[in-house]
């Protein structure tokens, strides 16, 4: 209350806060954005810059790999074609989730703290095997050693005329089929 017996409400002010980034993509968001060539290659690109880069630059470099082509070897209408794609979809879906900063008037693309947490999901596996994998498990043999093994006890026995069968060719054939199943499990 002020001198003049009016009470004075404190009236708060609020600044309007900047959203902040965040942390981390959920993995949806990030298997979302990821599931573009086009944005999972401008991100490779990224991730091997320190500065900001043109968007030009990202768009040759993505246009020559879809063409599997050299840079100067591009027509304009390749670099067009990228290029756009670029500038009306992917960069502002990567922007908008934080992954680049991308400043559409300047034509500027660079990383920020967001761009690595991509790079393990952008790893192209190069085909050898780890060594740390194991080999197939007792179980994953031995059930088709059991197949085998039934199967070629019920051969036997239509062969010797110990079960009835119309014809051996079909447990004659299951048998084979069993067989290769088991060298093949177990060879893997």
């Amino acid at each position: 209350m002020n001198a003049t017996g009016v009470t004075e409400a404190k009236t708060a002010t609020t600044e309007p806060t900047e959203p902040t980034e965040p942390e981390t993509l959920a993995k949806d968001d990030l298997f979302h954005l990821l599931q573009n060539e086009r944005r999972r290659r401008a991100v490779t690109f990224l991730l091997d810059q320190e500065e900001s880069v043109d968007m030009g630059d990202i768009a040759e470099h993505i246009a020559a790999l879809e063409n599997d082509i050299s840079i100067p070897e591009l027509s304009s209408a390749q670099r067009k074609r990228v290029y756009v794609g670029l500038y009306q979809c992917h960069l502002p879906k990567l922007d908008e989730a934080g992954v680049i900063d991308y400043d559409k008037n300047r034509g500027t693309v660079a990383r920020t703290h967001l761009t690595d947490s991509l790079a393990p999901y952008l790893t192209v596996d190069d085909g050898e095997a780890d060594d740390d994998v194991a080999p197939p498990s007792l179980d994953t043999v031995q059930y088709p050693m059991a197949a085998t093994a039934v199967a070629a006890v019920l051969t036997a026995a239509s062969w010797a005329s110990v079960l009835p069968a119309a014809g051996l060719w079909l447990p004659t054939a299951l048998t084979l089929a069993f067989g290769v199943a088991t060298l093949a499990t177990a060879v893997r």
